[in-house]
């Protein structure tokens, strides 16, 4: 258990001085030390590497005292720091309530960033109240823009008797929290103008022919234009408005979402915004966005402008085509890739670029949730100081006895989760982060247990700064449970599950001090083919045909754009990963800053051994102009599958195809002897791999390092150190791997940690062809950290893996069951004789939830001595255990699997074993529901059925328990 200012019980074992982490990767005098000298700990704790949460102030209905205790809380539990997002009110508090940005909030602000201060905490702040920018202060001329079409048809001599007028839709009707809002709460909605003109075209339907009639068109609306001879198709496009606003803000903050498109928009809501909060940082460390849910928003006034300007050709001849289905097919597909990619280009240079340096300038850091946005990811991503991903729970995963949860099961999604850790890794960032746990199951039904898998294939991913979505600033007077987000996980001091939170908080903790240390250890490049999705009708969404996006938004989920195998990339990378290739991804724009040499691809901070381009059918001409300059300059470009076949967009396709198709003859041009897909080109080499085979050939060829442990199903990730590297091992599948791996990278010396039970040792090693191999032991659901060293040795004890060695000794006996802490009162205690769950004792107990004592005196297993080289196995745990033998602390069993070790614990005779077992809070707010007495009085969203339906949740000690033998 990790708390506040507590010391590492494990960090000194094998070391004579302390190593910080982020001296891992600097130091050059600390690099030609033995390691001894460095050991084995964790080192000193940043609030940084601690857990943050997201902390929702409903209606910024908080005090200073409040504000005060609650920072107490997290900080005690073992969090490093708090989001602040203020949203949408309660009801029955509206007196209490703080305008968004207005003095009484700032001096929250104010309060919060201080005792934040005091206590060790960090603090970010959301850059607007609710999600998306936008506020009253957004009228809807500068509010997120969206097409609007009409289409006309004229023949020969006419003219169009109507105006050329679109019509408006009117705001949205009032949703969720919105009608539970007071109606002088409620957002302001705006008289709407009238759409301008875009653009207005005239197409005639037997030869194709357009006009641009847009400057015929004056100011009453009236189209002065006599049709030539032939039926005139007319098609008009005028910047309208979505109308969306922004989601779940705040009294204060409820108004319209600015256009995302356009700086200007953008500048106006940031300098509302900085005006209020000042220029200077006021103890914040980064302002924040929330993942894009900007829905219709697809246009912008001067997107016909912009696209003339980035694409180097008119736009309006082709709306036609763009907006219908008439013409030449392949031309629309191009005409639809060139919009899309205008639209990226202006989300990144009019939006996140401008917000990042304006919030520089002003001594924040920008943390981003790039996923949802319509634009490259990558791009979007690596415009952020904290790229951040998100990862909503109930996973897929096959650990024996985890819980599944409610709702949708969502198998890990790594592949998209690097779009947020490539970009750090080679743009020098330092962390990358994941909202974490949004709906892992039920609300009041999430355990520790369903959280530390899900934070163990976000680590694997390259994340390694966990935000916790999330917790509820709760007033004082609040009737338990308190104020709740409508998203799932409850992670706040009302819930049971914070009794044993520094558990995993701690586990977390001791991960990422090891995970933002030193630097990535990823050595091969992966070019993601965006222009591939850009040129599908539905640019890879699975949409119906008819629902042709200009600005299609790429979600973190993946589906189906990454994993249903619309292009070729999601497979081909799928199988890197699976075969242990440690990679990142990397745009078109992001690939321009490397350049090549012999050791492969660098730019200025980083490099790769090897460039893979992951089966694209369409490249940009100046992407494969890098990549064979890359490969002149001494690099190896590997291409899986096929080289490239054609340009995407239209502007000078006849030059631009020349161009390419001369590229890709120099790329062929001079086969290397006795290797079939193997080229020499300048001082590098590009190699076309038909198959994994292939692949996996021209990378090992090109010094790039497969980790073989990943065939075992180990979730595998590689970082480098001063010293040598690291490694983070989890295992989410069904079985034990257990077996001897080679790594890698050379190793003189294997250490390893385990952030679990926060203990480090030798690892158990051997030389096989003359490379290190390690002896891995991991039950489905453990992890574990690999410290190596390039030279030396490290002396010590070895480590001992927590592995049960056969079926060992059940304990049996009359167990006492006493309630010792919760509600909503405490049950009568039970003698029992078999373990059963609580519910099943009666009805006080199936209303109960927090903490119980479970005590059994037994006689040991002559064979277990004093315990040493035995551990306790609890079998299933409902939800987490701290557990005493014989009045010795043996820890909290809390993840899975339910296992501790009792050395030194036991004794001959009888020995007394305590299990103080927390459970779900759920049981209690079925209890309270049932009775009518569950206060909601705010905006709620339950996962599966209301609480009065749900059924009670099994609780406290099921086993059996067991002492077995360790391996």
């Amino acid at each position: 258990m990790i708390r506040r200012r507590d010391v590492l019980r494990g960090s000194a074992v094998l070391t004579a001085a302390a190593l910080a982490p982020g001296a891992l990767g600097s130091a050059a005098a600390e690099a030609a030390a033995p390691p001894a000298a460095a050991g084995l700990d964790w080192g000193p704790f940043t609030h940084e590497m601690r857990p943050w949460t997201r902390w929702w102030w409903l209606g910024s209905t908080v005090t200073e005292a409040g504000l005060r205790a609650h920072l107490g809380q997290f900080a005690d539990a073992g969090f490093g720091g708090v989001e602040i997002q203020p949203i949408y009110e309660a009801q029955g508090y509206e007196d209490r309530i703080l305008p968004y940005l207005d003095a009484r909030w700032l001096d929250a602000l104010d309060a919060t960033t201080r005792h934040a201060r005091d206590l060790g905490l960090g603090v970010d702040l959301t850059t607007g109240s609710g999600w998306t920018m936008g506020g009253p202060w957004i009228t809807p001329e500068i509010s997120a823009g969206r097409a609007l079409t009409e289409q006309w048809e004229l023949s020969g001599g006419e003219r169009l008797g109507a105006p050329v007028r679109a019509v408006q839709p009117p705001h949205p009707g009032l949703v969720d929290e919105e009608k539970l809002s007071r109606p002088d709460l409620r957002p302001p909605m705006q008289p709407l103008p009238e759409p301008p003109l875009a653009a207005l075209v005239a197409r005639e339907s037997g030869t194709g022919e357009t006009l641009d009639l847009t400057a015929h068109v004056t100011a009453d609306r009236t189209l002065d234009w006599t049709a030539p001879d032939g039926h005139w198709q007319l098609t008009g496009v005028f910047s309208g408005w979505v109308l969306k606003r922004v989601e779940r803000a705040g009294p204060g903050g409820k108004g319209l979402l600015a256009d995302y498109f356009d700086e200007a928009s953008i500048r106006h809501h940031l300098d509302h915004f900085g005006d209020a909060v000042g220029k200077g940082p006021r103890g914040v460390r980064a302002l924040f966005h929330d993942s894009f849910e900007l829905e219709a928003t697809d246009w912008t006034p001067a997107a016909v402008s912009e696209f003339a300007r980035l694409r180097g050709y008119d736009l309006v001849p082709h709306l036609p085509k763009l907006f219908g289905t008439v013409g030449d097919a392949d031309v629309r597909a191009r005409v639809l890739s060139d919009v899309r990619e205008t639209f990226s280009d202006l989300f990144l240079k009019r939006f996140a670029e401008p917000w990042a340096s304006w919030s520089a300038e002003r001594g924040w850091l920008v943390r981003n949730q790039a996923h949802g946005s319509p634009a490259n990811l990558l791009d979007i991503y690596g415009a952020a100081d904290i790229p951040e991903t998100e990862y909503l729970g109930a996973e897929a995963l096959d650990i024996p006895g985890l819980r599944k949860g409610a709702g949708t099961v969502t198998p890990p999604k790594s592949l998209v989760w690097r779009f947020a850790s490539s970009p750090a890794h080679h743009q020098g960032g330092h962390l990358v982060g994941a909202e974490t746990s949004t709906w892992r199951d039920e609300h009041y039904h999430v355990s520790l247990s369903q959280v530390k898998p899900l934070v163990d294939v976000l680590f694997s991913a390259g994340v390694n700064h966990v935000v916790f979505h999330g917790t509820a600033y709760s007033p004082e007077d609040a009737p338990w449970p308190g104020f709740s987000f409508y998203a799932s996980t409850e992670l706040k001091p009302a819930n049971t599950l914070w009794h044993d939170l520094p558990e995993l908080t701690g586990y977390i903790t001791r991960c990422q001090s090891v995970l933002q240390s030193g630097t990535h250890g990823n050595d091969v490049l992966v070019l993601w083919p965006q222009h591939d999705l850009w040129a599908l009708p539905d640019a890879g969404l699975g949409k119906a045909a008819e629902d042709v996006e200009l600005t299609p938004d790429y979600k973190w989920q993946g589906d189906p754009w990454m994993y249903g195998q619309v292009t070729a990339a999601g497979g081909i990378a799928a199988g890197l990963e699976a075969r242990g290739w440690q990679f990142d991804w990397a745009s078109d724009r992001q690939l321009a800053r490397f350049h090549g040499s012999g050791s492969g691809v660098a730019n200025a901070h980083t490099r790769y051994a090897v460039v893979v381009v992951p089966g694209a059918k369409l490249m940009p001409l100046p992407t494969l102009q890098k990549l064979h300059d890359l490969a002149v300059a001494g690099a190896t470009v590997v291409f899986a599958g096929d080289l490239p076949t054609d340009v995407p967009g239209l502007a000078d396709l006849a030059g631009r195809r020349a161009a390419f198709a001369r590229l890709r003859d120099a790329l062929r041009a001079h086969p290397a002897g006795g290797r079939d897909g193997t080229y020499r080109v300048g001082a590098g080499r590009v190699v076309v791999a038909a198959g994994d085979t292939d692949l996996d050939r021209a990378l090992a060829g090109a010094s790039a390092a497969r980790e073989p442990v990943a065939d075992s199903g180990l979730r595998v990730l590689r970082r480098r150190h001063a010293r040598g590297r690291h490694y983070f091992l989890a295992n989410v599948t069904a079985e034990r791997v257990d077996g001897w791996f080679p790594l890698g990278t050379a190793a003189d010396a294997v250490g390893v940690l385990d952030p679990l039970r926060d203990v480090h040792g030798v690892a158990e090693t051997r030389r096989h062809g003359g490379s290190v191999q390690v002896r891995l032991r991991l039950d489905p659901g453990q992890s574990v950290i690999l410290r190596t060293f390039d030279r030396g040795r490290l002396n010590g004890p070895g480590y001992r893996p927590l592995i049960a060695d056969g079926d060992g000794h059940p304990l049996s006996g009359a167990w006492t069951l006493s309630f010792t802490d919760g509600g909503p009162a405490l049950p009568p205690s039970h003698r029992l004789t078999e373990l059963v769950s609580w519910p099943e004792l009666g009805d006080a107990e199936a209303a109960f939830s927090g903490t119980a004592r479970y005590t059994l005196a037994f006689t040991a297993p002559e064979a277990a001595g004093n315990g040493a080289g035995w551990a306790l196995d609890l079998g299933d745990v409902r939800e987490s255990a701290r557990v005493r033998l014989n009045g010795q602390d043996l820890g909290t069993a809390w993840a899975l699997p339910f296992l501790l070790p009792v050395a030194g614990a036991l004794r001959d005779g009888e020995n007394v074993l305590e299990v103080d077992v927390t459970n779900l809070a759920a049981n209690r707010v079925r209890d309270l529901a049932r009775r009518g007495e569950l206060r909601t009085d705010f905006y709620m969203s339950w996962r599966t059925t209301a609480p009065d339906q749900w059924d009670p949740m099994p609780s406290g000690l099921l086993g059996p328990v067991r002492l077995v033998p360790l391996a």
